[in-house]
């Protein structure tokens, strides 16, 4: 399973987004992989307020909707997330992890799916597990 980040999807549905040939080539390749593609709800939710920045909140509605249609799935967060996500904000104090981000790789830790694919480069850098010794295999 592949959790896609904000940034993934966003370059994937804005043409004018610089990474967005390479998410539309790594989109292909996982339709062709088969494999799951999941999020967390607060990622729907920044992509929403960028799309609703260019395209209108109706426009944004049609491109999340459609995102949910074609199957991306949602993994909902937990009450460990949060308290995992404040502890992940202390133990990496020197990085300015968004909390979304946070969220996701509390996420990601407690469901054992450590496969990423975003243009965010706060997910080469965190380590993840008790001994802060698991990195996220980023897919570009």
């Amino acid at each position: 399973m592949l959790f896609a980040d904000t940034s993934a999807l966003y370059a994937l549905l804005v043409p004018e987004d610089t990474h967005h040939a390479e998410a539309t080539r790594a989109a292909t390749a996982n339709r062709d992989r088969r494999e799951q593609v999941w999020t967390i709800d607060p990622a729907l939710t920044e992509l929403w307020l960028l799309l609703k920045r260019d395209f209108g909140a109706r426009g944004a509605d049609r491109h999340v909707r459609g995102l949910l249609d074609h199957g991306l799935d949602r993994e909902p967060l937990k009450e460990a997330d949060y308290v995992r996500c404040w502890d992940i904000a202390h133990r990496w104090s020197d990085q300015d992890f968004a909390l979304t981000d946070r969220q996701a790789f509390a996420v990601m830790e407690r469901t054992g799916r450590l496969r990423a694919w975003s243009y965010d480069s706060d997910f080469t850098v965190i380590r993840l597990g008790p001994r802060l010794d698991r990195s996220v295999d980023v897919v570009r």
